[in-house]
């Protein structure tokens, strides 16, 4: 009886530390609405996730950049338009700047 005690209260401790554990921060806006240009704030947001934009990193990238997903396709015309993104394989766009080669 004390050994099953102390089996249940030993994986009770483990159950609550796993639960303990501090959840991954989610991605943090890189600039403030204000200070920043909205394509300023899109190429560093796309640069943070790895110079691509996909259809598995696309909220993150918005909410790095503290954009709406209605403002992205003017953007997106906006960088195209320079020279400054291209089609990667049909379903991502890769961005091209000094940190995206």
């Amino acid at each position: 009886m004390i050994f099953r005690t102390i089996c249940l209260m030993s994986l009770g401790t483990l159950a609550l530390s796993a639960c303990s554990e501090p959840a991954p921060r989610p991605p943090q806006p890189v600039g403030v609405a204000a200070s920043v240009a909205p394509t300023d704030r899109l190429v560093a947001a796309i640069e943070t996730e790895g110079c691509t934009l996909t259809n598995g990193n696309i909220g993150a990238v918005l909410l790095r950049a503290n954009l709406t997903q209605a403002e992205l396709p003017g953007l997106i015309t906006q960088l195209s338009g320079q020279g400054r993104i291209e089609a990667s394989d049909g379903s991502s766009i890769r961005l091209l700047s000094d940190n995206c080669i």
